[in-house]
């Protein structure tokens, strides 16, 4: 077993959505979310959910020494930096990952919940090295599915039956996966992605500047603007317009998708 890495955790964003770790402030909200009847029906939170099993929570998702085997952040969105909902990975040690997630009831409806999803997919991706990100939830949750197939997951018509365990008894469920390749689609044809892996072509990267290759290996570290800003000596305002620079060179239509098709590409490494 590897030994628990020393780095922070990290905070990632794709410049509306925020994601970040866990903090002990989160505990009220938390509690008011996990006790929402639609969280209660689609997930294995405890039922009731009590302030306790927020604590509990908290302790194991705020350790340090132990994030990495199970990473884990709070979402929060632009009408505030407060919880508006959780995600989290589970590696499996054979290059693959489990993806879980849910939304506080003022976040839903706006896109947020795909947003987080693609974020935290293509960290797992790039950071943790796995092939494939795995989504699944109890049938007949059609807003979760509706929001696996806008983050660009391939969800299948077939019902797994019996297949997902929830406080005793199990249940039917849907699956869907979603592959580093996936990520891109929206930036390039599934064709054009295909050549350009077979010709070892660099989409857009002869085009960047020397300042947007650094901004863009910094967002390839899950960098805010502020970070971002501090780390190279600019501005945010300048962070902000190196950044659409980037998405627009290389078609991209988010950050975390930028820094996909980077790393693909060559453009960039991950520092480790």
């Amino acid at each position: 077993m590897d030994p628990p890495r020393a780095e922070p955790a990290p905070v990632l964003s794709d410049g509306t959505v925020t994601l970040r770790p866990p903090t002990l402030d989160d505990r009220d909200d938390v509690v008011r979310t996990c006790q929402d009847p639609d969280v209660q029906q689609w997930t294995t939170v405890p039922s009731p959910y009590t302030a306790a099993d927020a604590d509990a929570w908290l302790e194991r998702t705020t350790d340090p020494h132990t994030w990495w085997t199970n990473p884990t952040w709070i979402i929060t969105i632009p009408e505030t930096a407060g919880y508006s909902g959780a995600i989290d990975l589970r590696p499996d040690g054979h290059g693959g990952c489990l993806v879980g997630y849910l939304l506080a009831p003022w976040a839903r409806g706006k896109g947020h919940g795909a947003r987080a999803l693609r974020v935290a997919s293509a960290w797992a991706i790039s950071h943790l090295n796995v092939s494939v990100v795995q989504w699944e939830c109890y049938a007949g949750n059609e807003a979760s599915r509706r929001t696996a197939l806008a983050a660009g997951f391939r969800v299948h018509d077939v019902t797994m039956r019996r297949w997902l365990p929830q406080r005793g008894e199990r249940r039917d469920a849907w699956l869907g996966e979603l592959l580093p390749e996936d990520l891109t689609a929206p930036a390039m044809s599934r064709a054009r992605a295909i050549a350009a892996r077979r010709d070892g072509v660099r989409p857009a990267g002869p085009s960047l500047t020397a300042r947007e290759r650094d901004v863009l290996a910094q967002l390839a570290m899950g960098k805010s603007n502020r970070d971002l800003a501090k780390a190279l000596g600019i501005t945010e305002n300048t962070v902000k317009n190196h950044v659409r620079s980037v998405l627009e060179k290389l078609n991209a239509q988010s950050r975390s998708e930028a820094v996909v098709i980077a790393l693909r590409a060559g453009l960039v490494t991950l520092q480790r």
